[in-house]
């Protein structure tokens, strides 16, 4: 028994060390330099010293990084929310008999395979002042509500959740539309013979069936949302006076003032606030699927 458990330790070892040495370790690391007035590289002879809470407490008593903290978790929780709705409908409607529903999941898709570099160009010159959707606006009679929606202070933090939204959801599609496919037909076909209408099969048969997809869904997306960094530095960087500033995007800035101490700080909110909301997404979820 004991050189069974030793031969399966030589399997798992591997992995476990990698694990250790590019997560845990830095994740560690980062704790400890959040703890620090560290504001230079090492090599150019400063030290590190500690500080105990002094960056938390910066942060937590400047109301502006406070306000980019929440700004964050709501941009997490809308996108998460809108990008589960729309990826179930269009799952539920693409899994019906189409005749082009192959090319239209495709479509769909796309979004998610796309660079969010190009994504930032694309939108932003749909979304610039004289940019195709003001043109469409126009043409519509509707020009007394065009704007340039990335550099105007209330729409900017809409527009780039709107296009994280359409980048990803597709991605929650295909993920929805694999949970679909495992449900047996014959759940369906029994609760015909009962007299069961659309909503109820949806509400008792599929849902219910998609808690695992769900879930998967749910962890992935508030995750992304919660660090999300690359498509608003793109489109905004933080702006229009910080109103799409999110906890990353203000990360990048701090290192790039080389005060890294408060930015490990951030950097330890962010996995926080992370592994909160997935730990609540697994409990409920769990949850629904012991019931």
């Amino acid at each position: 028994m004991n050189r069974e458990k030793i031969y399966r330790w030589q399997f798992i070892a591997p992995a476990l060390l990698l694990y250790c040495v590019f997560f845990i370790l830095p994740v560690l690391l980062n704790f400890y330099y959040s703890l620090t007035n560290w504001n230079a590289v090492r090599i150019t002879g400063e030290v590190a010293n500690f500080v105990g809470l002094d960056n938390y407490k910066r942060i937590f008593q400047n109301p502006e990084l406070v306000g980019v903290i929440w700004r964050t978790i709501v941009f997490g929780l809308v996108t998460t929310v809108f990008k589960n709705i729309i990826g179930l409908g269009l799952a539920l409607f693409f899994n019906g008999e189409l005749r082009t529903k192959n090319a239209l999941r495709a479509v769909f898709f796309l979004p998610s395979m796309l660079s969010p570099l190009v994504i930032g160009l694309i939108f932003g010159t749909l979304l610039m002042t004289s940019g195709f959707v003001n043109q469409v606006l126009t043409a519509i009679g509707l020009e007394s509500i065009t704007k340039p929606w990335l550099t105007t202070g209330s729409t900017a933090f809409g527009a780039v959740s709107a296009v994280d939204i359409w980048r990803q959801t597709g991605f929650n599609m295909v993920i929805y539309l694999a949970g679909l496919q495992l449900i047996d037909s014959s759940y369906y076909e029994a609760a015909s013979i009962d007299g069961a209408g659309s909503a109820q099969k949806l509400w008792y048969i599929t849902l219910p069936r998609m808690i695992p997809a769900l879930s998967i869904n749910l962890l992935l997306n508030l995750s992304q949302g919660l660090k999300a960094f690359d498509i608003v530095f793109v489109l905004t960087n933080g702006g229009p006076a910080g109103t799409t500033e999110l906890i990353n995007t203000f990360v990048y800035k701090e290192f790039s003032r080389r005060l890294y101490g408060s930015s490990a700080a951030f950097g330890v909110i962010v996995f926080v606030i992370t592994a909160f909301f997935g730990f609540v997404a697994l409990k409920l979820t769990s949850k629904n699927t012991d019931d």
